[in-house]
């Protein structure tokens, strides 16, 4: 399970918003922040929400550890990426076996692109999950608990 830590921004009634925290880098700086993170934070973009399964009851600003399952991103990557790109292949080739040509075998990877885009909208990706509180977690350390 790959986990990340996150700050819930708002609930919904189908789960809750949450938005990613960076860490705070490598810690060799002394926490004055490196050149290379400084660089990167002038082409951040604005924070980005994600809504994602919830069992537990959290109020905007809890911080929460959120899971996915191994695998379903590379799942989803070949489901939005692969099945469009194998179907152009697949249409401008059989566009080109039925009708011999530049023309033929543009039109069927037009085609082909088309239904993979619109096949690989129509599947559901798995959500990411809350698994536990953050504070939970060191809470646990604490205490020697595993």
């Amino acid at each position: 399970m790959l986990e990340q830590t996150a700050e819930v921004v708002k609930t919904a009634s189908d789960g809750i918003w949450v938005q990613a925290v960076e860490p705070s880098g490598c810690g060799t700086c002394g926490g004055q922040g490196c050149s290379s993170r400084r660089i990167a934070e002038l082409f951040q973009r604005k924070p980005r929400h994600f809504l994602v399964d919830c069992d537990l009851s959290l109020a905007p600003g809890d911080r929460v550890v959120v899971g996915i399952a191994r695998g379903s991103v590379l799942k989803s990557a070949l489901r939005a990426y692969g099945l469009p790109l194998g179907l152009m292949l697949a249409g401008a080739l059989l566009a080109q076996a039925i009708r011999p040509g530049d023309g033929s075998a543009l039109v069927g990877m037009l085609l082909g692109g088309a239904a993979g885009w619109l096949a690989a909208r129509g599947g559901r990706a798995a959500r990411p999950v809350v698994l536990r509180r953050e504070d939970d977690f060191r809470f646990r350390m604490m205490k020697g608990q595993p």
